[in-house]
């Protein structure tokens, strides 16, 4: 084993790792420069926080570990800074370094207020399987002449088609341009084909309708009164529902006053 091998790091604290890296934890990592190297910190509050969540209780370290307290999860945190999961680091007290050059503070500990740059890269089975596949696709490339021949027909016919396609599409782009543009002097405010067709929807819906007319875009300013105005509506329209509410209840408790029996306190005593 090298020298400046990290020690063989325990299952559980990997788990946590592996957790605290993950978009789940709701960790913010931040860019940084250690050691003239591009690295990913993060800062010791934002840990805890993270194993304080719910999410990190239904994990399977999180069931072995239970439920924590702030104390608690600060303690798990600096259990793996001997493992070199992560080292204690500082930003620069010298206004003139960048603030994302960071520099290894000598006495490493935990605490909620430091700054930890990532030391573990959590499981590279995925980046392994990434290349892997990366590699054979470029070898099968190379070896294209090879290929049988029903294979490398069926490559062939299948790329003119792509292109095929293409051409289709950007054919059509340029027809619904020049259709728009005549249209546009002729028939104001103009003409498209497949309106839809550079909008955020379904491959489906770019085809439909057929054609629409040219919409132009409102400007700001009448966006916004349209908008004003219609705030003013609402608000109008709610203030006469109470009007009509209170008119309401008024004329019901007055039936009701009206057609009560009189009381004790109604009845005037006659001074003879």
């Amino acid at each position: 084993m090298e020298a400046n091998a990290p020690p063989e790091r325990p299952k559980n604290l990997c788990q946590v790792a592996d957790y605290l890296l993950s978009p789940q934890s709701g960790v913010k990592k931040r860019d940084g420069v250690f050691n003239e190297s591009r690295v990913t910190y993060f800062r010791g509050k934002g840990a805890v926080n993270s194993l304080l969540k719910p999410e990190f209780r239904q994990t399977a370290v999180g069931k072995e570990l239970g439920e924590l307290t702030r104390e608690q999860a600060g303690e798990l945190l600096g259990s793996m800074i001997p493992h070199q999961f992560f080292l204690k680091v500082e930003r620069p007290s010298d206004p003139d370094v960048p603030k994302n050059v960071l520099q290894l503070v000598q006495y490493q500990s935990f605490s909620e207020d430091a700054v930890f740059v990532w030391r573990y890269e959590g499981s590279q089975l995925r980046s392994h399987l990434m290349a892997g596949g990366l590699l054979l696709i470029v070898l099968a490339g190379v070896m294209f002449p090879l290929w049988p021949v029903p294979l490398r027909l069926g490559v062939w016919y299948l790329s003119v088609g792509v292109l095929i396609l293409l051409g289709l599409f950007f054919a059509m782009a340029i027809v619904r341009l020049i259709l728009f543009c005549i249209t546009y002097v002729i028939l104001k405010p103009g003409i498209w084909i497949f309106p839809n067709l550079f909008e955020d929807v379904g491959f489906v819906d770019s085809f439909i309708p057929l054609w629409g007319w040219h919409e132009p875009e409102e400007p700001k300013e009448k966006q916004a009164a349209v908008k004003k105005a219609g705030s003013e509506k609402v608000i109008a329209g709610e203030e006469a529902q109470e009007e009509v509410h209170t008119q309401v209840v008024t004329d019901e408790t007055a039936e009701k006053i009206s057609k009560r029996r009189p009381m004790v306190e109604d009845v005037v005593e006659d001074d003879s």
